[in-house]
């Protein structure tokens, strides 16, 4: 079961790694959407259930989200909160150790990130929640989840950094 947990973490990495090398708001959250699809299969053949729910809520948010420009129901603020209030609940239900609430105090700070239009934010404020799920797969025992946020903070960084360059030849 951890050999095959770790194979759907590799797909997670591989669709997040995708995602923050958009500059296109929509192609990030469909990204996102993909790896939350993997994370879900990924921690619940872990044991991992703190790490699953906001991965499985996180599915319903990118869908909700991704409509934001063309659907007048999914651009109500009240979409956030209550992705975020419903990840807290469950967490509260489901809670066994502090090392819990990492991933549910950092799907809170994904769903801030990923309702904000501007994908250079969305990417900021994703370094922390990288942090924080770094501990929990610590704790989990996800390796592919280790080197997944490390991977993610290096892909982050390099977007920057092709931005960056990009503004200069410009």
């Amino acid at each position: 079961m951890r050999f095959t947990a770790q194979i759907f973490g590799v797909g997670a990495m591989i669709s997040l790694f995708i995602g923050y090398q958009q500059n296109e708001r929509k192609k990030l959250v469909a990204a996102k959407l993909s790896a939350d699809a993997f994370w879900v299969v990924h921690y619940l053949l872990l044991g991992g259930i703190a790490g699953m729910i906001p991965n499985f809520i996180g599915i319903f948010r990118e869908i909700v989200f991704i409509n934001r420009e063309n659907k007048k129901w999914a651009d109500k603020v009240i979409w956030p909160a209550a992705f975020i209030i419903i990840s807290w609940v469950m967490g509260i239900f489901t809670f066994r150790s502090a090392f819990n609430i990492l991933p549910i105090a950092a799907s809170t700070f994904v769903t801030v990130s990923l309702w904000l239009k501007n994908p250079i934010i969305t990417k900021i404020i994703t370094v922390p929640v990288c942090l924080a799920f770094l501990v929990y797969d610590v704790y989990v025992g996800s390796v592919i989840g280790i080197i997944n946020e490390s991977v993610s903070v290096i892909s982050i960084i390099i977007s920057f950094l092709k931005n960056i360059h990009n503004k200069k030849t410009a």
